[in-house]
């Protein structure tokens, strides 16, 4: 059997993870100087709402080697592989810990820097749960986990740079720009990257960002599937699923909340439309 692990970054449903007999180790985000791990000590709802409305910045840790080791460990059995796919390292160093306990191991492990998070990685991992149904080997699966991976497009939409400064992923935001007042940025992850694609003043030129995005998924009838994820409000995201809806019925579309790793590097009215 294969086993497939990941990191409660990715954007799933419940039943997505069940279906699937997915394994999700939480990552874990401290606020007031008590740690929560995601979905077991706090919920994503409860969550958003200190994160709007407390003054103390919250900081994000990956899971301990060991947490992944014992994971590994529950997993495996006699002539099983487990592939663990995690969230970008650009955000977080949860692959490199996770590539960590598998070297500690003699169990046959590999691990998978999805370069992307929510539901790009989400995607990610509903691919490989798929493949290792047919495929028979961790090696032939990665392969084609990695070619799925540059189809998939993350776009990130930041309402307020104090989060991404506060979490020190400003400075590894390629093109970023904190100087100008009342900037919107469109961020995007590809190749492993965080990028700054575009730059906009207030929320007539967010729309419009927004609007090229819809653009080309509405026109490109390859696209399938579609995440809307949002920090706290879900209003942006509720108006660009209706508009999806009414030009592309066929599309799958998951719109949720977003894990805390996520909301504390995006902060408020942040939200991400991911596709594939």
């Amino acid at each position: 059997m294969i086993h497939i692990v990941t990191d409660s970054t990715a954007q799933l449903t419940d039943q997505e993870i069940r279906t699937n007999h997915i394994t999700v180790i939480p990552l874990t985000v401290t606020l007031n100087g008590k740690n929560y791990r995601d979905k077991i000590d706090i919920n994503r709802n409860e969550f958003s709402k200190q994160l709007k409305t407390n003054s103390k910045f919250p900081q994000t840790s990956q899971p301990s080697v060991g947490d992944f080791i014992e994971t590994y460990k529950w997993l495996f059995q006699p002539g099983d592989q487990i592939i663990s796919i995690h969230i970008g390292a650009v955000l977080s160093g949860t692959v490199k810990t996770a590539q960590m306990a598998a070297n500690q191991l003699t169990t046959p492990i590999k691990i998978l820097d999805s370069g992307l998070t929510d539901r790009g990685l989400g995607l990610v991992v509903l691919k490989a749960a798929k493949l290792a149904q047919s495929q028979t080997t961790a090696e032939k699966i990665i392969l084609q986990l990695k070619k799925y991976i540059s189809q998939i497009t993350l776009t990130c939409f930041v309402n307020s740079l104090d989060y991404l400064v506060k979490g020190g992923r400003a400075n590894r935001a390629t093109g970023f720009i904190s100087s100008l007042i009342n900037l919107k940025l469109e961020l995007a992850m590809s190749n492993g990257e965080l990028k700054v694609v575009h730059k906009a003043r207030g929320k007539h030129g967010m729309q419009k960002l927004i609007n090229q995005v819809i653009d080309i998924i509405t026109k490109d009838p390859q696209i399938t599937q579609v995440g809307l994820s949002y920090v706290d409000s879900h209003q942006d995201t509720d108006a660009i699923e209706t508009t999806l809806r009414n030009q592309r019925p066929d599309l799958k579309i998951i719109n949720q909340l977003t894990s805390p790793t996520i909301m504390t590097h995006v902060g408020p009215k942040g939200f991400a439309i991911i596709f594939a």
